[in-house]
């Protein structure tokens, strides 16, 4: 991931993307949203608090799952800390630009993973 200092949207979109890599490993159903879709009026708060109220649930069923399932979400959940922005994620509707930099983050952060984990993911 490239940003050196990223801005507190971007790093709330790279967690929207390890969330969504982490349900991916656990359970292989549904499929993430396009990183288009936050090109609108949205609050970070709401799309990422939903992925965080079933973190527990995730790590569980891709333990039960085990193998390389389980490696890949024990590496990603070590990055979380690392994706939390410092005054958390923000609750107030998106400026076009802070848009932008979620839409962005998340994208980059959902290659990232894919590049990582490839067929795992599916």
């Amino acid at each position: 991931m490239t940003d050196a200092t990223p801005s507190p949207h971007s790093l709330s979109g790279r967690l929207l993307a390890a969330l969504w890599t982490l349900r991916l490993l656990a359970t292989s159903e549904g499929s993430p949203p396009e990183p288009e879709q936050f090109l609108a009026k949205k609050r970070p708060a709401t799309v990422v608090d939903r992925e965080l109220s079933a973190l527990g649930s995730h790590l569980l069923r891709a333990r039960r799952r085990g193998g390389e399932r389980w490696k890949a979400a024990v590496t990603v959940h070590r990055e979380l800390p690392d994706l939390l922005p410092a005054d958390g994620v923000s609750r107030d509707t998106m400026s076009p630009p802070e848009q932008q930099a979620f839409s962005s983050g998340y994208a980059e952060g959902l290659d990232h993973y894919r590049d990582k984990f490839g067929e795992l993911l599916h």
